[in-house]
């Protein structure tokens, strides 16, 4: 759903050459229902393909804990995580005045910023 919206916006602003070239750059790991997940089942992916620097895809929003979760799994393997927030997800729902869906978002991210926090909180 993200890696799809990524390569549309990029189409839209870049032109569709350089989504056809990104494609193919991809790693979906589409088998988790989490964050914390998605970081765990994807770390065994990138050591099997030697992969060291990395790109992770995500809505503004979601980004910076994402990138929190992936880096605690990626940072004792060497891997390099660089942060690649898809523009437009927030504008898009505010445009088409989904402000309940931007409420959702919003109180579902900072709850799971809770619950990122206390589980690193009690690990201690």
């Amino acid at each position: 759903a993200m890696a799809e919206w990524a390569l549309n916006w990029v189409e839209t602003n870049w032109g569709p050459e350089m989504s056809d070239r990104l494609r193919p750059c991809l790693l979906l790991e589409e088998a988790s229902r989490n964050t914390a997940a998605s970081a765990r089942h994807t770390l065994p992916l990138l050591k099997e393909l030697n992969f060291q620097s990395v790109g992770l895809v995500s809505d503004a929003l979601h980004i910076h804990r994402a990138c929190y979760l992936f880096r605690r799994h990626f940072r004792a393997h060497g891997i390099a995580l660089h942060p690649f927030p898809v523009p437009g997800v927030l504008r898009h729902y505010w445009k088409k005045r989904r402000y309940l869906w931007l409420s959702k978002m919003a109180l579902r991210e900072v709850g799971a910023w809770v619950k990122t926090l206390a589980r690193r909180a009690l690990e201690k």
